[in-house]
């Protein structure tokens, strides 16, 4: 059987480890590629999938069968629905491979899992495939140095310097914003630093009755060092939303660590319980 990689954020090891890779939210399936001779192909998307945010991502190696269905194809062109051994042989005959990728719609059981191993932090292309070969169209640090002649020129030319809004501005913004995808990019831009203002602020966010911008809250709140911020994730508590509950009690066990352990146990809510497994387990040295 031949052995594919997953790359995922080392956030998640514990509940790869614990429950297998799941079809992330808005996801069409688990992405992957075979492992190959070529190290640089298996792992090539490893520099574009941190620019989602993740800090450092690890390999989770899994074995299926050649004969299993996947979609197969470059990014950027329509998918064909064959065969893995036949996806493999596609991408081996490819005379460049860069931009394949292999997409499961199936969770991966944790049976199914070989290994998991750290990986370098700096693999594959950023962007598109061949990005080094073209002018900058990005003012990120990796395409235009710190320090090049006329860096600083070109960056303000792509990407003109804009001021951040400040939170008070965000939260005005917030007040009269009706839209879930611009309350969620709102929030966004609070959670990117650590506060001290007061999230209390927020509370008319939690009128809405929307799981998905409670979801947003559960982790925004995660930033704050105000006691307030504790309320709010306490009645965030209270959802029938699962995946808000989750992230409620991550948001709460980052905050406060083991000092909120007894006190989430004591609910007796599965879910909760389940997360606090996961935490202490992600806690607890890794054998990888």
């Amino acid at each position: 059987m031949p052995t594919l990689v997953h790359l995922a954020d080392e956030r998640e090891l514990a509940s790869i480890k614990n429950s297998g890779i799941k079809i992330g939210k808005h996801r069409r399936g688990i992405y992957c590629m075979p492992v190959l001779q070529n190290f640089y192909v298996s792992h090539q998307w490893l520099r574009e999938l941190k620019r989602g945010g993740a800090k450092t991502l690890i390999g989770v190696y899994f074995k299926i069968s050649s004969r299993e269905l996947v979609y197969a194809g470059k990014f950027n062109q329509e998918h064909k629905h064959i065969s893995l051994g036949e996806a493999i042989k596609e991408i081996m005959r490819l005379e460049d491979p860069l931009g394949y990728e292999l997409i499961m719609d199936r969770k991966i059981e944790p049976r199914e899992i070989t290994k998991i191993k750290s990986l370098p932090q700096k693999l594959g292309w950023r962007y598109f495939p061949n990005s080094h070969n073209k002018r900058p169209t990005c003012a990120c640090p990796v395409c235009i140095r710190i320090g090049s002649i006329k860096g600083k020129r070109l960056r303000e030319r792509i990407e003109p310097p804009v001021k951040a809004m400040g939170y008070n501005t965000i939260i005005l913004k917030l007040q009269t914003s009706k839209k879930e995808d611009e309350i969620e990019e709102l929030l966004q831009l609070i959670a990117e630093k650590r506060r001290r203002a007061d999230p209390f602020k927020l509370i008319f966010l939690l009128d809405k009755n929307s799981n998905t911008i409670n979801q947003a809250m559960a982790i925004t709140l995660s930033v704050f060092r105000h006691k307030n911020a504790k309320h709010l994730l306490l009645r965030l508590l209270l959802s029938d939303d699962e995946e808000t509950i989750e992230l409620s009690t991550e948001s709460l066990l980052k905050l406060y660590g083991k000092e909120m352990e007894i006190s989430l146990l004591e609910r007796k809510d599965p879910v909760i319980t389940q997360k606090i497994y996961e935490w202490k387990k992600s806690k607890s040295p890794i054998n990888i």
